[in-house]
């Protein structure tokens, strides 16, 4: 096989990444757009000695799982399951989560049945698009294309609400009117970066962020005007100066142009104040579902200390703060600490505190803690929700040794939660019944959590 070749190929499986997986003359074969019992013809466009990628030139016979028409965007790369329906991306995603702890030694872990969505379309409460341009010279706003920095244009991206694609043409609109120059990462020359969205389900309210590359955007008077007469629910218009040669998408620096730099929203009950860079969940429904699951394994009672790690702006703390004795939540970004304090200010919660620093250093800002309120801390649960490269192992040792006797473990990562589900388990903690809570429909990825009880 070579490149070029055009090969009959029945796809066997796919991939969380969107990828067709099937054999040829024992080779593996990777076909971007293919899914499980597909038939098709391949052209090879890469071989290598231990797989070939390939592209669909034609159908021979379409699979029962597949669903075509979803998205028309087909260079973006963000959904990885668009072409299959809702009941088999379930239970991909369920055999991902049996496989990370299967890997991971933990075989004996039983894994429930999968929590759904309760919406699979406009369910995303937040969006970052980057902006390019086309080769006339037009505004490109959506994703980018895979493996690739090349904008694709997708502003009606079914995932996000129908606002946000209205926000984004109007936008446009505005950057071609002033001739808004874009920025070109080889250059380092341009202006505009990303627009960034976040939405709150219940409020309804809009926080609109333009990262540019520099301090000010042309005419931003006329821009708050445009936008704030046409969406009245936009509550803050935000730019973010990114002038940094990176791939992250916001710089340190925000300067509000207009209204608030927070939106609220509820969530488990909760009234949530949240600023752009605070973690919030992007589904609501979904996250609903993940909390009252977060709440029923910890088991809160009026005798506990709840350490809440990578809090965000105290959502899931919160939440249980009514049950418990004491709230204790740490999380790296200030802004995000400061709204979980007004947040906690705002339910009339009394008994937490919020404390700004890296999980990392727990120890250290617990012993900060103690010093200020004149006693020891020692918690009975442990929250831990991490980003998707999982918990550092020091950190997990000095867990442990608080002897909680519950951890709840909410990750995003089911790979890196069994990894350190197993180190848990050395450290004298049974891990409990895994459950997958579906907050990422469409894509290749999905939240679960876990209680590990100490023996």
């Amino acid at each position: 096989m070579k490149k070029n070749d055009i090969i009959e190929l029945k796809i066997n499986s796919i991939t969380n990444l969107g990828f067709g997986v099937g054999r040829h003359e024992g080779l593996v074969v990777f076909v971007s757009g293919a899914v499980t019992d597909d038939v098709i013809l391949a052209k090879i466009i890469k071989v290598t000695s231990s797989y070939a990628v390939g592209r669909v030139e034609k159908f021979i016979e379409k699979s029962e799982v597949r669903v075509d028409g979803r998205c028309g965007v087909s260079a973006c790369s963000s959904c990885a399951y668009k072409c299959i329906s809702y009941e088999y991306e379930k239970k991909l995603k369920l055999a991902d989560v049996k496989s990370a702890f299967s890997k991971a030694g933990l075989q004996d872990v039983k894994i429930t049945e999968l929590i759904p969505s309760p919406k699979t379309v406009s369910y995303r409460n937040k969006a970052q698009y980057p902006i390019g341009r086309d080769k006339n010279g037009g505004y490109v706003i959506g994703f980018f294309a895979p493996k690739s920095h090349r904008v694709t244009e997708a502003r009606a991206c079914p995932l996000a609400p129908p606002a946000f694609s209205e926000i984004l043409d109007t936008l446009a609109q505005f950057f071609d009117r002033h001739s808004i120059s874009v920025y070109d990462e080889v250059s380092g020359k341009g202006l505009l970066r990303h627009v960034y969205l976040r939405r709150g389900e219940v409020s309804g309210e809009i926080l609109l962020t333009l990262v540019i590359n520099g301090t000010s955007l042309p005419c931003e008077n006329e821009l708050v005007d445009v936008i704030t007469e046409a969406f009245p629910k936009v509550v803050g218009i935000l730019i973010n100066e990114n002038t940094e040669d990176t791939n992250v998408i916001l710089g340190k620096k925000f300067k509000t142009i207009f209204g608030r730099d927070y939106i609220y929203d509820t969530l488990a009950g909760v009234k949530l104040k949240i600023t752009a860079p605070s973690f919030y969940q992007v589904n609501h429904g979904a996250a609903e579902l993940l909390y009252k699951k977060a709440r029923e394994l910890a088991v809160p009672t009026r005798n506990d200390v709840l350490l809440d790690l990578y809090c965000g702006a105290g959502s899931i703390g919160l939440s249980m703060a009514d049950s418990v004795e004491e709230l204790i939540g740490i999380e790296i970004i200030d802004s995000a600490v400061l709204c979980a304090r007004e947040n906690a200010k705002d339910n009339g919660i009394l008994n937490a505190k919020f404390y700004t620093g890296d999980a990392k250093n727990t120890e250290k800002l617990l012993d900060n803690a103690e010093r200020e309120l004149g006693k020891k801390i020692e918690p009975t649960i442990v929250v831990l929700d991490p980003p998707r490269a999982g918990c550092d192992e020091a950190l997990i040792k000095y867990v442990a040794s608080l002897s909680p006797k519950r951890i709840v473990y909410i990750s995003c990562n089911p790979t890196t939660l069994a990894r350190d589900c197993a180190l848990f388990s050395e450290l004298g903690y049974a891990c409990g019944e895994v459950t997958a809570v579906d907050l990422f429909p469409t894509t290749g990825h999905v939240e679960t959590i876990v209680c590990l009880c100490k023996q």
